[in-house]
C-alpha cells in the first residue's frame, strides 16, 4: 500500500541493487494488456530527488521508464535474490511457484 518497509542506505547494498537492475536491463516492454505492478518496490533517490524505481511481482520486474510502466519476466532464482536484497518478507510467499 506504498508504506515504507525499510530504508536501504548502505552503499554496498545500494550497489548490489544497482548491479542487479543493470544485469536485467533487457527484455523490458509495456504489455498491450496494461502495466504490471508488483507488491514490492524500491524507490531510488539522490537526496530528495526521485531517480526511479524497481518493482518485484510474482514472476516479473516492473519499473517506470519512457513515460510508461515497463515490465519484464523474472526467473525464480533472480526473484529470490532481489527479495533478499530488499530485506523484507516476500508478499507472494504462498503464491509463487
Amino acid at each position: 500500500m506504498n508504506d515504507p518497509l525499510r530504508t536501504i542506505s548502505d552503499p554496498s547494498s545500494i550497489s548490489d541493487l544497482v548491479a542487479f537492475a543493470e544485469a536485467h536491463e533487457s527484455g523490458w516492454g509495456a504489455p498491450w494488456w496494461g502495466p504490471s505492478g508488483g507488491l514490492l518496490r524500491a524507490n531510488f533517490y539522490s537526496r530528495n530527488r526521485f531517480l526511479g524505481d524497481l518493482g518485484v511481482g510474482s514472476d516479473f520486474l516492473a519499473a517506470q521508464g519512457c513515460a510508461d510502466l515497463q515490465s519484464r519476466p523474472l526467473p525464480a532464482g533472480d526473484r529470490a535474490a532481489v527479495i533478499r536484497m530488499f530485506g523484507v518478507p516476500d508478499p507472494y510467499k504462498d503464491s509463487v511457484r
